[in-house]
C-alpha cells in the first residue's frame, strides 16, 4: 500500500489573466479550485494512474471543508486530523501572454501537538512491510522541523520504504535515516548538500552524496535541462526528444513523484518506471490543476521521453 502524507495542504485557485500589471484592477478569465498541497498532487496522479493511495493530512476551518468535499468528488481515499485554525489558500495567477505563473503561498494553520502524535501513532500501527510512505511538502506551523525524520524513524525499520520529497531542514533532518528515494531539485539540492550545481559531473557528485546518505534511489530534477537519476548503483538521464510541453507546470514533478513510486511498487524496471512517470509530468502540464492529467495524453508525452543509462 502506498501512503502519502501532505502536512500542508491547501485548496489551489488558479487563476487565468492575460497578464499581470500592478497597481491594476484584473478580472479573471477563468478560475479552476482544486484540493492541492503536494501530497495531495501525488495521491491524484496515482490514481489518475490507475493506482491507489492512502492520502493522511491535517484539515481546519471551512476551507478544510471544502477539501473534504472535493477529495470526496475524486474518489481520493484520504484520513485526516482535524484543526482548529484554517486550512491555507495557495492563489496561482498564470499570464496566457506570457506562459509566467505567479504563486502566492498563505502560511499553513499551526497542528497541535496532539495531532502531530496521532499521525505518528498512525503511521507506526498502520504501515508494515512491502508499504510506501510518502512525506511530500512544507511543514506547517506547530510540526517540528524534524518531523519527517521522526516519521521515517518510526517506519523504515518496519521495512516501509520511505520517499521525502520536501526542501531544506526538514529534508537535511528526514536524510539522516535511511530513504527509498529523494527527489529534490538542483536548488534543493544545493542547499542540503552545500556547493553549486552547474554541471553534469556536478549532478552526478550530488546523486552519489545522496546515496551515501543511504539513499536507494535519487531523482535529481533540473527543469528543462532534464533529471539524472540512480537506482541500484546505476546512473540514468532523462531528457526530452522535442519541446513538448503545455502551460501549466504546478504538480508536474509531484506526478512524476507518484507515478514512478506506483510503478516501483508495481514491479516495473526503472527505467521503464522513471520515463512512464516522466510522461506523466509532462502530461500534467497541459491540464489546468496539479496531478490532473489526461491519461490519453501520456502516449503522445512518452514519445517525447528519452532515459538513457549513463556509463
Amino acid at each position: 500500500m502506498i501512503f502519502v502524507l501532505c502536512a500542508n495542504p491547501a485548496l489551489d485557485r488558479l487563476l487565468v489573466l492575460d497578464e499581470v500589471v500592478l497597481d491594476e484592477v484584473h478580472r479573471a478569465r477563468d478560475v479552476t479550485v482544486t484540493p492541492g498541497g503536494k501530497g495531495v498532487n501525488v495521491a491524484r496522479a496515482i490514481h489518475r494512474a490507475g493506482g491507489k493511495a492512502k492520502l493522511l493530512l491535517f484539515l481546519g476551518g471551512r476551507v478544510g471543508e471544502i477539501m473534504v468535499e472535493s477529495l470526496r468528488r475524486e474518489n481520493l481515499d484520504f484520513l485526516f486530523w482535524p484543526l482548529w485554525e484554517e486550512t491555507r489558500i495557495t492563489t496561482v495567477l498564470h499570464e496566457e501572454k506570457t506562459r509566467r505563473h505567479t504563486v502566492i503561498n498563505e502560511p499553513g494553520p499551526l497542528v497541535p501537538l496532539a495531532q502531530a502524535v496521532q499521525c505518528l501513532r498512525f503511521l507506526e500501527e498502520h504501515l508494515g512491510e512491502g508499504d510506501y510512505l510518502i512525506l511530500s511538502g512544507s511543514l506547517p506551523r506547530g510540526l517540528r522541523v524534524d518531523f519527517y525524520a521522526e516519521c521515517a524513524r518510526r517506519v523504515s525499520g518496519k521495512g516501509v520504504r520511505v520517499v521525502v520529497d520536501t526542501s531544506g531542514e526538514p529534508l537535511r533532518r528526514a536524510l539522516q535515516n535511511p530513504l527509498f528515494m529523494v527527489k529534490p531539485n538542483v536548488k534543493e539540492a544545493e542547499e542540503v548538500l552545500g556547493f553549486p550545481i552547474r554541471s553534469f559531473e556536478d549532478k552526478l557528485r550530488a546523486v552519489a552524496l545522496f546515496e551515501e546518505k543511504g539513499v536507494a534511489c535519487v531523482v535529481l530534477s533540473d527543469g528543462p535541462r532534464g533529471i539524472v537519476a540512480s537506482w541500484k548503483g546505476e546512473r540514468w538521464s532523462v531528457r526530452l526528444r522535442e519541446a513538448v510541453h503545455g502551460e501549466y507546470f504546478i504538480g508536474s514533478g509531484d506526478t512524476l513523484v507518484g507515478v514512478l513510486v506506483l510503478r516501483l511498487s508495481q514491479g516495473v524496471p526503472f527505467a521503464e518506471a522513471l520515463r512512464f512517470a516522466t510522461a506523466c509530468g509532462l502530461a500534467n502540464t497541459f491540464s489546468r490543476g496539479a496531478g490532473v492529467f489526461d491519461p490519453a495524453v501520456v502516449p503522445r508525452c512518452l514519445e517525447a521521453v528519452v532515459v538513457e543509462p549513463i556509463p
